[in-house]
């Protein structure tokens, strides 16, 4: 047997022609694997033989290195003669058959390392593969099953386990008592002085939500503008009244901050009014008055 070369076409001859250099092919095939399994055992025999004696240790390879071969050849040929000697005549032959580089991969003491290269030797020896590169393709299919395979376990296994978790979070959940959480909430008691004040304020100007928003739209149109000079003349009124107090610069100085701060509450109030019509007037939409 040679190594593994680029397959000949027989097809390319006529019958007889084809059929004699197969013949020829297997002769020589049969010659070359003999020789290669002879070699074999005539350095097995010379390795055992020298190794059962201390004081040749080292001389196997010093003598096979002598005769002009290397050291990786020789036990590639003696793992392949170990692989053939150990078979019977049938697969003896079959092997002697196949192309070395074949033999020797599944000769190596790693052959059978893993399951997926047990099954592809197997496969050799059951004569379903006749090359190296069928065998490594099918090796590697193998080995992409069996690592699809654990994949797949071990996900199973991390769902167990997650499960396992969640099972044990439910039971603590349904065996652990209520817990029953009181909060208290301070509730602050009115400034009994604020809501006099608020009350002052109501008698004196109406209720303050007229000036936040909370008012009824109208679309009539005599009812805006009876309003609009309703309040025109209640507004040249209050001016007539109080128009002198623009002039009390110095009564206001002496006056008492009590009576200030009363002049200023009233002013503010005022002006928030004013502030809510003047925005009321500028809106788009329907004039705004308190209902």
């Amino acid at each position: 047997m040679t190594n593994e070369i680029e397959t000949f076409n027989y097809g390319d001859l006529d019958i007889s022609t084809a059929a004699f250099l197969r013949k020829k092919e297997n002769n020589m095939r049969e010659i070359v694997g003999k020789a290669y399994t002879d070699l074999g055992r005539e350095l097995k025999e010379a390795q055992e033989h020298l190794s059962s004696h201390n004081k040749y240790q080292g001389v196997f390879e010093k003598w096979f290195t002598s005769v002009g071969l290397k050291r990786d050849a020789v036990w590639r040929l003696i793992n392949r003669y170990d692989l053939i000697a150990n078979c019977d005549n049938t697969v003896k032959q079959l092997l002697e058959d196949l192309p070395v580089s074949l033999t020797y991969e599944i000769a190596r003491p790693s052959a059978e390392s893993t399951e997926p290269k047990r099954q592809a030797k197997q496969a050799v020896l059951n004569g379903e593969v006749k090359t190296l590169k069928e065998y490594r393709e099918l090796l590697a299919e193998k080995e992409a099953a069996e690592a699809a395979l654990k994949q797949a376990e071990s996900q199973r296994e991390q769902a167990v386990r997650e499960a396992d978790i969640l099972r044990d979070k439910l039971e603590r959940v349904e065996e652990a008592e209520p817990e029953i959480q009181t909060e208290y909430v301070e509730v602050k008691t009115p400034d009994p002085k604020l809501l006099a004040e608020n009350e002052r304020y109501k008698e004196l100007f109406g209720d303050i939500s007229m000036y936040e928003g909370r008012t009824t739209r109208v679309t009539n149109g005599d009812a805006i503008t009876y309003t609009v000079r309703e309040f025109s003349e209640d507004v040249r009124k209050f001016v007539e009244k109080y128009g002198h107090l623009t002039h009390f610069v110095r009564e206001f100085n002496e006056m008492i901050d009590e009576g200030k701060e009363e002049y200023r509450k009233s002013i503010h109030a005022m002006l928030t009014l004013m502030n809510s019509i003047q925005r009321a007037m500028n809106e788009k939409e329907a004039i705004i008055i308190n209902g």
